[in-house]
C-alpha cells in the first residue's frame, strides 16, 4: 500500500479556518460538542502515520498546531525531549505525547500506539 503525502500547509491552514470560525461563530462549536472531539480525532488519523515512530520539528508542530519555533524553544528549555540530527531535531513519539499532556492536551495517540 503506498502512503499518501500529506501537505502540512494545508492542514495548518485548515486548522487557521476552522479556529477563526470558531471565534466568528461562537454557537457552532458549542453546539458541536463531542463531535468536535470526535472529528479532531479523525482529521489527525489521517495526518498521522500510524506506524511512524519519529517526527521532525516541522511535522511535530504541524500535528500540535504549535510553530517549529516554539518546540525549538522547548527543546532547549529541556521541556521536550529531542535528538539533534545534523540541523533539525527528531522527537519521539513517547516525547511528543508527553510535552502535550504536559501542556494540557489531550492524548495525541490512540492508546497501544
Amino acid at each position: 500500500m503506498k502512503k499518501k503525502t500529506v501537505d502540512m500547509d494545508l492542514v495548518r491552514e485548515a486548522r487557521a479556518n476552522l479556529e477563526r470560525i470558531a471565534r466568528e461563530r461562537p454557537e457552532l462549536t458549542n453546539q458541536a460538542g463531542e463531535n468536535s472531539k470526535r472529528l479532531l480525532q479523525g482529521v489527525f488519523d489521517m495526518v498521522a502515520d500510524k506506524e511512524k515512530t519519529t517526527f521532525s520539528l516541522s511535522e511535530a508542530a504541524g500535528l500540535l498546531g504549535l510553530h517549529s519555533e516554539t518546540l525549538r524553544r522547548a527543546i532547549k528549555a529541556g521541556k521536550l525531549k529531542a535528538a539533534k540530527t545534523g540541523r533539525d531535531y527528531r522527537i519521539s513519539r513517547a516525547d511528543l505525547r508527553t510535552y502535550w499532556k504536559e501542556l494540557g492536551g489531550s492524548d495525541l495517540f490512540e492508546e497501544g500506539e
